[in-house]
Order: structure tokens, then C-alpha cells, then sequence
């Protein structure tokens, strides 16, 4: 499989899947666990929004005074972005059509990059989801921190039955691969992980595009000399300590030194 090929095809998959999401996301607040962490970050610090969609979190962080960039391949969020935005008097915050994996910034151009809603993982391909965090991390000023949020394939939600049937669909994905390979035959499908799904925001929105990992394979997305911490939202909200029951929820936070 080509791989550029692929990442290609699923963006553009994206681009049509977000844009049908615009009429909801232009009207999203901040959610709790992104105030939360805002909330510990100085005032008017420098803040890059990835995959911003209509600008819900730019917005958000805006309002509570931080000056903030957001970044979007979906030409039709970012203009919905910056007409909220101009709608609201004295906020610092700017919009730009723009790929995660090749960013048009300077290097330490920010204090801190967030790629909340799980962002990361329409970022078709392994190689690409590395290539954004090496982006992310070429960007954030020496000392600052990168926040990324993410999917868990290994989320228990309406019992052990969804993890099991996310790893054995992995499986059956890996047998098909290798079939294709060993008889010499073009696969045509998804990759290991990645999933399709229907919009539940906006019914008129056309199928999206997901990549489903576990915390262990999101530690190899990350280069070796960066620290890194993983959290789950009760522990970014403070409700514990440490949260040996993050390794099954449905939302990974992920911070990088």
C-alpha cells in the first residue's frame, strides 16, 4: 500500500466529514477538561489550535485571555471559525487552512499547542501521527508543553465486549494485509486501528475517519528524548491522583515536555 496515497485519500475523506460538522461545532463551548488545563497555563501565553474546526476550543481560550492561532485542513471550518470570532469584541485570535504534518510556523513560534478532540487520530497513518508531534514539538518554544488528546482502543464503554471486537477486527485486518502481500494482490482497505464512522453531530455530514490506538502504541508516537506524561480527565481535573482506570477509558491526555 502507498502510503502518501492513503493519507491522501483519508484526509480528503476528512475534509468532506468536517465540513458537514460545521453547523454544531460553530456552536460548541470549551468542554471542562480543556478550561482545566488552560486555567493552569499564564496568562496571554501563545497558543496553537490543531485541527480547530470552527474554532470551539480557539475561541474558548481566547475569551479567557490567551492569544491564539488555530489550524485547520477544512476550509469550510476555518471560515465558520473566523466568523465567530469576529463576532466577538477583544479577543486575540487568528485562522489559517493548514496540514498538522507540515506546519507553516517558526520554530518556537508558541508557548504551548494543543490538539484537544481527539484530532490526532484523523491523522491517517503511523508515520504521519509522528510527523505531527515532531511538528508540534519543532513549534512550542524551548520549555513549553504540547497537550494532545486522544481515542483508546482498549475503552471498555458498554462492557468488554468493544475492546475484544476492536483487536480482533486489528487481527482479521493483519491476515488480510499479509494474504494480499503473499499473493501479490493490491489491499485496498483500512489499516490496523483506523475505523470509518457515521456523524452523530450532524446527520447530513458524510462518513468520517478514526484511527483507534492504544496508550501503548500512543507512547511510540512520541520521539524517545521527550518527556511525556498520560492522563486521564479525573486526574487533569484534580478528582485523583493517579487513575489505574485510564488505560481503559474512552479519552487519553497525553502532555509533552
Amino acid at each position: 500500500m502507498d502510503q502518501e496515497k492513503y493519507y491522501q485519500r483519508i484526509k480528503s475523506l476528512n475534509i468532506r466529514h468536517y465540513a458537514g460538522e460545521v453547523p454544531y461545532y460553530s456552536k460548541a463551548p470549551l468542554r471542562s477538561v480543556e478550561e482545566a488545563l488552560l486555567k493552569k497555563l499564564p496568562a496571554r501565553s501563545r497558543i496553537l489550535d490543531l485541527g480547530c474546526g470552527s474554532g470551539r476550543f480557539s475561541v474558548g481560550a481566547a475569551l479567557l485571555g490567551f492569544d491564539v492561532t488555530g489550524v485547520d485542513i477544512t476550509p469550510e471550518a476555518i471560515k465558520a471559525a473566523q466568523m465567530r470570532a469576529d463576532n466577538i469584541d477583544h479577543i486575540t485570535v487568528k485562522f489559517l487552512v493548514g496540514d498538522m504534518t507540515v506546519l507553516p510556523f517558526k520554530d518556537g513560534e508558541f508557548d504551548f499547542v494543543f490538539c484537544p478532540r481527539f484530532v490526532i487520530n484523523a491523522v491517517a497513518t503511523m508515520e504521519k501521527r509522528q510527523q505531527s508531534i515532531i511538528e508540534m514539538i519543532r513549534v512550542v518554544r524551548p520549555g513549553g508543553l504540547i497537550f494532545i488528546e486522544s481515542f483508546n482502543k482498549l475503552y471498555f464503554g458498554s462492557g468488554v465486549t468493544l475492546p475484544i471486537k476492536n483487536v480482533i477486527s486489528d487481527i482479521f485486518t493483519y491476515i488480510r494485509i499479509f494474504y494480499c502481500k503473499t499473493a501479490r494482490k493490491q489491499y485496498v482497505g483500512l489499516l490496523p486501528g483506523d475505523i470509518t464512522y457515521k456523524a452523530n453531530k450532524v446527520d447530513e455530514a458524510s462518513i468520517g475517519f478514526a484511527h483507534l490506538p492504544t496508550i501503548f502504541e500512543i507512547k511510540r508516537w512520541i520521539p524517545k528524548n521527550k518527556k511525556y506524561l498520560i492522563q486521564s480527565i479525573p486526574e487533569i481535573k484534580g478528582r485523583t491522583k493517579f487513575d489505574i482506570l485510564k488505560y481503559i477509558r474512552y479519552s487519553i491526555w497525553v502532555t509533552i515536555s
